[in-house]
């Protein structure tokens, strides 16, 4: 169950790529997710420290008769609030890969938002894009029907290489079979 694994997956902070294999049923689970540097109980006491300094200042700007500070003031507190927001949210995605000897599964959630693709394994293969330059990072996508479905993005260029090397890995078992 995918709730289950979020909620499980969520509370061990170590790795942005974890995988879970079954070797009785032949199944394995690769778990991706970005770098979550701080939570959402964190940011809200970050943004009430934010809200109340700025909101203080305001205040005594207005009781000073510089009353035009205080709308100001407000509208920097909603602003830092949203951009807290976004950056929390994109930071609770995940992907999830399962892979069968017959069939590849990728789930993308965000937030409540979720995203499936489903194909047969041995018609889908991986695709490693490598850049020009060494500034850009690389795009892996698996490929299915003509359909290229990006992969890990938001890892870093070494979890990356791990992340292709134990795909590989993983096909190259199923192959010998």
């Amino acid at each position: 169950d995918v709730t289950t694994l979020k909620a499980r997956y969520y509370s061990y902070p170590s790795s942005m790529v974890k995988i879970e294999s079954n070797n009785i049923t032949n199944t394995h689970r690769i778990l991706l997710r970005p770098n979550q540097s701080i939570s959402w109980r964190l940011s809200l006491i970050f943004i009430g420290f934010i809200a109340i300094t700025c909101l203080s200042i305001g205040v005594a700007f207005a009781f000073l008769g510089a009353t035009l500070i205080l709308p100001f003031a407000g509208l920097e507190v909603i602003l830092v609030s949203i951009c807290f927001y976004i950056v929390l949210r994109k930071s609770y995605c995940q992907e999830v890969i399962t892979m069968t000897q017959d069939k590849l599964k990728i789930q993308r959630e965000i937030g409540k938002s979720e995203k499936i693709w489903e194909y047969f394994r041995i018609w889908s293969y991986l695709l490693v894009e490598r850049p020009k330059h060494p500034w850009y990072p690389a795009h892996i996508f698996v490929t299915s029907k003509g359909e290229r479905v990006p992969v890990g993005d938001f890892l870093t260029e070494d979890e990356k290489e791990d992340l292709v090397v134990s795909l590989e890995a993983i096909i190259n078992s199923f192959n010998k079979n």
